[in-house]
Parts: structure tokens; sequence; C-alpha cells
């Protein structure tokens, strides 16, 4: 039986949110936003009746099993929460919150009502960082010492939205999670760094050294600095944006090094508008559908949520620890100290 699903965030990644999950086979019952003109382009584009701007009033006339939580990251917690208090299962775009204190009511909600919360940390599933994930985990590389993971944004997204809440939580967050789901543990003390020479958008340089229970560490690096001229890595397909990330992850063991970068030689594209590597591994538009990383994560959470598979790839405790990092991160960045973690409960 097809899973019913509101959107919650009718945005550019709510819109194709709403694309991937029907193709996945579920029925779009609701879409809530509170931008009246956005809510009824979306409502008109995928044939949706039911819509309101505030979700808990939608819910409460038109149930669902799982709520897509697609908006603006400081209203994940409370959108998270309605729908767990409604007798819904949620999905929640990454950040999963602001806070530790909202990840663990998110949690503790999931809890009292008996539902699943999948976060959306799209990297997991990335069919790379699969690999690399399986790799550590079967001992390919021996015993896991250190980690290196670099996320590059272009320079204009930084004004365009890298600022409309701290960039940890942006372009750090993904690698932090990447970084959680490769050792399989929490972060127990964190030294931030942002460049003072960026001027007013120091934070749109940061370096983090983290360190996880068991002593592995993990530096994580972000600038969004890429310039105009790069190679466009994501400016066709079902979510166009004019610009480009820039990465790599490694994993350094004692009997071996992993590596991944984002941007490869795979793909080039020569044309009369320029030069392409275009993305193959997030969302890409394969034979008419939405596949890659965003379809296999939307399978996931549609296999959870209907009770056929654990929350095995993504369990909402790493989710917290992930928030609960990113926290840190800020912390330090604005103190200029290292930050202890107590993530044991």
């Amino acid at each position: 039986m097809s899973p019913t699903v509101v959107i919650a965030g009718v945005g550019r990644f709510g819109m194709l949110h709403a694309r991937v999950w029907r193709e996945a086979g579920a029925r779009i019952v609701g879409l809530a936003d509170p931008d009246p003109e956005r809510l009824a382009v979306a409502a008109r584009t995928h044939e949706v009746a039911q819509t309101d701007p505030e979700l808990a009033a939608l819910l409460a006339r038109q149930p669902a099993d799982i709520v897509v939580v697609a908006s603006d990251e400081a209203s994940h917690a409370d959108l998270a929460v309605a729908a767990l208090t409604a007798g819904s299962h949620a999905f929640v775009e990454k950040p999963l919150a602001l806070s530790t204190a909202d990840a663990q009511r998110i949690a503790a909600a999931a809890a009292a009502h008996d539902r699943q919360v999948i976060a959306g940390h799209l990297s997991r599933f990335a069919a790379p960082m699969a690999r690399m994930r399986a790799r550590i985990a079967g001992g390919a590389i021996g015993t896991l010492c250190a980690l290196r993971l670099r996320r590059d944004f272009s320079r204009a997204w930084y004004a365009s939205f890298g600022d409309r809440v701290h960039p940890v939580w942006e372009s750090c967050i993904h690698d932090i999670d990447l970084a959680i789901s490769f050792t399989g543990r929490p972060v127990r003390r964190v030294m931030a760094m942002h460049a003072a020479a960026a001027g007013p958008a120091r934070s749109s340089v940061i370096s983090a050294l983290l360190e996880f229970d068991g002593g592995v560490i993990a530096t994580i690096e972000s600038a969004w600095l890429v310039p105009p001229g790069a190679p466009a890595t994501l400016d066709d397909g079902p979510l166009a944006l004019d610009g480009a990330i820039v990465g790599e992850a490694e994993a350094l063991g004692l009997a071996g090094v992993l590596r991944q970068r984002l941007v490869s030689d795979a793909l080039v594209e020569w044309t009369g508008t320029g030069v392409q590597v275009p993305d193959m591994s997030l969302w890409p538009e394969e034979d008419g559908v939405i596949g890659g990383a965003l379809r296999r994560e939307v399978g996931y959470a549609v296999e959870v949520c209907a009770g056929r598979r654990p929350p095995d790839v993504m369990p909402l405790r790493e989710a917290c620890w992930g928030v609960a990092a990113a926290e840190a991160i800020v912390a330090s960045l604005h103190t200029a100290n290292p930050v202890e973690l107590d993530q044991s409960h």
C-alpha cells in the first residue's frame, strides 16, 4: 500500500522532494507552507487539494503516514514534533535541529509516539560514501585513525543562502555526519577556527578538528569561495543551481587509505556554455525519474517507516550526535577555545 505523505515547506528542495516521493510510490496528500503564493504553485504542480500555512492544522484534517520537513532550518524541530505528535513518521531535511536541546526534543517525541524519524543526510546514501562506510566497517583499511573531509561551495551561494543560518549548519553538517557514519561514535572534543582574513564573511571559511570516542580524529573544512569560472556541477537537472560543490573525503587506517572526490573526471562536458562536471550521484535524472542518493534515501525512509527494515543507515541517535557536534563547532568559533562534549546519554 502506498504511504501517504505531507510536505512541510515547498521551496526548491521541498518541490524536489514532492517529485521524488511520488516517483517512489508515495501519495502526496497535503502541502504546508506559510507563503500562500508558493503553496498555490506547489498545489497546482503536484495536483494536491489539501494545503494549509500551518502543518498542525493540516494534519488535523488530513492525516499522513509520513511528513517530510523541507522548510527553513529554524523551523525543523517544531515541525518535526508537530508531525510526530499527530501520529506521523517524520523525514527531516538536514540539519535535524539547530540545537542539542531541540534534537533531544524530537527524539523524545519520537519515542513517546512510537514513530520513526529519518534525518535527511543525503551524503550517506551516495554510492561512493556508502562503499567507503562498508569498506571501513569491513576492515579494508585496518584500524581507522583519521578522517579528512572538505566541502567547498560557490562564492555566490554564500550571499544567496549560505548565511541564512550559520554556515556550519549549511556546509559542515554534511561532513560532520559523514564522519559520524564512518566512525559510528559520538564526538567528544571540538576545536574550530574561521578565517579573519575573509572579513564580514569570515564564517564562510571554517576549519574544525574533531576527536571521537575511541580516538579517531577528523578535520572538517569548508569554504564558500569557489569562483564563478569553476566547472559547474549542478547547473542543470531537476534542481538547477548555478555553481559548484567541490570536495574530498579521505579515511586513513593503519592498513590503507580510502579517498573520494566530489568533482572527478568521470564525466566532463565542454560546450558553448562553458565547462561542466555534472554531478551524477546526488539527484541525477535517469530515464525521466530522479535517481541517485536522493532516490535511495527516500526509498530507505519508506521502508523504515513501513517497518520493513530497521533504521540502520541513518539512526536518529547519530543525527543527534551530529547536531551536538555542529553546535560545539559554532561555540568554538565564537570563543576560540576547545569545546568538550558529553554524549554518553
